[in-house]
C-alpha cells in the first residue's frame, strides 16, 4: 500500500471548502475512502492532459464535485490539490501557497 501525503495547499483547499459541518464531514469521509483505493492502487485514475506544461505528471480521482490532483513517487502519493469542478483547473494548479 503507498503512503497518502497531504500537501499544504490541499489541506487549505479542503478547510475553504468545508463550511456546513455535515456536508463537510460526508465529504471527507467519501473522499479518505477513495483515497484508500489509489493508495492501493495508485494508476487507477486517470492522467491530466493540459494545455500547457505541467510541472508534475498528475493524475486526477474525481470525488463528488471536487477532483483531487495527485502524483505518484516511489511509495508515496502526494495530494497537491483540492478543487471545486467548476473552478479554473489550469489556473488552481498554477497557484502556490501562501
Amino acid at each position: 500500500m503507498y503512503k497518502i501525503h497531504y500537501l499544504p495547499l490541499a489541506l487549505n483547499d479542503l478547510k475553504d471548502k468545508l463550511e456546513a459541518p455535515q456536508a463537510a464531514e460526508n465529504l471527507l469521509l467519501k473522499i479518505n475512502k477513495e483515497v484508500l483505493k489509489i493508495a492501493e492502487n495508485p494508476f487507477l485514475c486517470h492522467l491530466y492532459v493540459s494545455s500547457e506544461k505541467m510541472k508534475y505528471e498528475y493524475r486526477v480521482l474525481h470525488v463528488n464535485n471536487y477532483s483531487l490532483f495527485y502524483v505518484v513517487e516511489n511509495a508515496k502519493i502526494e495530494i497537491h490539490r483540492v478543487i471545486y469542478s467548476r473552478r479554473d483547473t489550469l489556473h488552481a494548479l498554477k497557484e502556490k501557497a501562501t
